[in-house]
């Protein structure tokens, strides 16, 4: 018969349910332009004006990617993706910014998990296949922990047989 799996190493999901994507920006017009960008790709968008609101949706569930603006009234986007890496360091990271600062991309690469800096004025197009290439990575990375912790556990079976 079927051996029953591990409780904890189920297997990802193939038919996979429509990317969550947070976009952190607190400008209006931005937060529209991104979303019209993204629209073909089908993703589960949820918009927020900034990081009070963006720590409130990190409460109603996992994203595989955020998208925040660098300059908002609160907290700066590298600083808020630092704090977002340190408890979703598998989460996809996108920085906007409309002022290339060199410091502040350092700081978001090194400590925020930066995957993609990106200067404004953006090319939808680019920005689509960049979103298309992080959440397929972010879900290569999730198949390979799944296979990861399935050879894990075959292993110990063995060495206890």
């Amino acid at each position: 018969g079927r051996r029953a799996r591990h409780p904890g190493h189920r297997r990802p999901a193939r038919a996979m349910t429509r990317a969550r994507v947070l976009l952190v920006d607190d400008d209006a017009s931005i937060r529209r332009f991104v979303a019209l960008a993204l629209e073909e790709l089908d993703l589960d968008l949820v918009e927020v004006p900034g990081v009070p609101a963006a720590r409130e949706a990190l409460h109603h569930g996992p994203f595989e990617l955020i998208i925040t603006d660098q300059m908002m009234p609160t907290m700066k986007g590298d600083e808020f993706l630092k704090r977002v890496h340190g408890i979703l360091p598998d989460t996809m990271k996108i920085l906007l910014t409309g002022h290339a600062g060199l410091d502040s991309a350092i700081k978001a690469i090194n400590e925020g998990g930066l995957n993609r800096y990106i200067e404004k004025p953006w090319n939808a197009e680019a920005m689509r296949d960049d979103i298309k290439g992080l959440i397929g990575k972010f879900r290569q990375n999730l198949e390979n922990q799944y296979l990861l912790n399935n050879l894990e556990a075959r292993i110990r079976e063995l060495g206890q047989a």
